[in-house]
C-alpha cells in the first residue's frame, strides 16, 4: 500500500513540476538601464532584478507598471494597482543579460492566479523584437522589450479583485538556469484556489478506504500462512 502510495505522489508531483524562484532584489533597477524602443527608461526604475543571476555575472529582470507610466514600488515581487483602467493599460517589461553564462532558451509565461489560464512565449524568438541594450560593464548585450497583458489569453480583467504572475525562466543544457516571478495584483488579489475541509476529509477518506481494502484482502493469506 505504502508504495502503491508513494508511486501515486511521485505521479503528481511529476505532472506539476514547479521552478525553483531565485533570489531576488525588489525596486533596483539593471545595470544598463532600460533602452528599449524610444528609450522608455522612466525613473525611478522600481524593478525586480533576479540578484542569484547577478551574483553569476548574468541579470533577469522584471517590472510591472501601467503603460507609460512610471512603475509603482513593490512589496516584494508584487506590484499593486487600484481597480478601474482599461485592460490595454498595463504592460510589464523584461530584461535578460546572460553576459557570462549564456542560455539555450528562455520562456515567459504568465498566469492568472484565480484560474489557473497560463500563456507562455519565448521572448527571444524572431519577431518578438526585442531590443538589444549594451552594457559598458561587462562589454555585451541584453535583449530587452515589453509585453502588455491584455495580448495574453489567461482573462485579464484589471477592472476585478485578481493575481496575474509573470515569470521569467532561461535554460541551459536542458536545465533551468534562472528563474525569476513578479505577481500584479490588482483591488484585494486572489489566491489560487485550495481544496475545501469537506474535500479534505472526502481525500482522506478515501486513502483510507483502500487502505482498509488493502488490509482485507491480504487477511486470508496471511491466516493460511499462519
Amino acid at each position: 500500500m505504502i508504495g502503491k502510495l508513494c508511486i501515486a505522489v511521485a505521479a503528481v508531483s511529476l505532472a506539476t513540476p514547479a521552478l525553483a524562484q531565485d533570489a531576488a532584489t525588489p525596486n533596483s533597477a539593471p545595470r544598463e538601464g532600460w533602452q528599449y524602443g524610444h528609450g522608455n527608461n522612466y525613473s525611478p526604475s522600481n524593478t525586480l532584478v533576479d540578484a542569484t543571476a547577478v551574483g553569476l555575472g548574468d541579470e533577469l529582470a522584471l517590472r510591472i507598471h501601467q503603460t507609460g507610466e512610471v512603475a509603482p514600488a513593490s512589496t516584494g515581487n508584487v506590484y499593486s494597482f487600484a481597480l478601474g483602467l482599461p485592460a490595454d493599460q498595463y504592460s510589464f517589461d523584461w530584461d535578460l543579460g546572460l553576459f557570462n553564462h549564456g542560455a539555450d532558451s528562455a520562456l515567459i509565461t504568465l498566469t492568472n492566479i484565480g484560474t489557473g489560464q497560463t500563456f507562455s512565449y519565448n521572448p527571444l524568438a524572431p519577431g518578438n523584437d526585442n531590443t538589444a541594450a549594451f552594457d559598458a560593464l561587462t562589454g555585451s548585450y541584453s535583449s530587452q522589450n515589453s509585453f502588455r497583458f491584455n495580448w495574453a489569453p489567461i482573462g485579464f480583467d484589471p477592472s476585478a479583485n485578481g493575481s496575474y504572475s509573470v515569470n521569467l525562466s532561461t535554460s541551459l543544457g536542458g536545465n533551468t538556469q534562472y528563474s525569476l516571478t513578479a505577481t500584479a495584483q490588482f483591488g484585494s488579489g486572489t489566491v489560487a484556489a485550495v481544496p475545501e475541509p469537506a474535500t479534505w476529509a472526502m481525500m482522506l477518506f478515501g486513502f483510507g478506504g483502500i487502505g482498509f481494502a488493502t488490509r482485507r484482502k491480504r487477511a486470508p493469506a496471511l491466516a493460511q500462512i499462519a
